[in-house]
């Protein structure tokens, strides 16, 4: 299973009204030196494309230990995880930086502005241009 495949089942149980407020990326209580292993990697590596079996590798387990270990230590799956931690690495960029919505696009590890977008959108409730002009107001 790819990190994909992982992220579109998380997004399709997350449509619930109560999804934008579920952003945060949960950090708190991370017991196993595995997961914080996994977690870091995928910080350090957010503007590339990782899979599942790359994580795995890096934690040095299987693809499916990985996930059941990762889900429950955070509440959700590897691919959730990293999907909120490139919008709110997404976020934070737009409100500190004056990099365009394209080059915070890339740097968050999108390379699709619609799939960023919809993404973000799903995330905050507003696009990315419309975060950044309500923070300048």
């Amino acid at each position: 299973m790819s990190i994909k495949e992982g992220s579109k089942r998380a997004s399709a149980k997350s449509q619930n009204p109560g999804y934008p407020n579920d952003s945060a990326v949960p950090q708190d209580n991370i017991l196993s030196p595995r997961v914080r292993l996994v977690i870091d990697f995928m910080s350090a590596n957010l503007q590339r494309s990782i899979s599942l079996t790359e994580l795995a590798g890096v934690a040095n387990l299987s693809p499916s230990h990985l996930c059941r270990l990762f889900k429950s230590q955070t509440g959700i799956s590897p691919g959730e995880y990293l999907r909120r931690l490139r919008m709110e690495t997404a976020r934070h960029l737009l409100s500190t930086s004056v990099l365009s919505v394209k080059q915070i696009m890339a740097a968050a590890g999108y390379n699709s502005k619609s799939h960023f977008v919809r993404h973000f959108r799903r995330s905050f409730g507003l696009t990315p241009s419309e975060y950044r002009r309500g923070i300048s107001t």
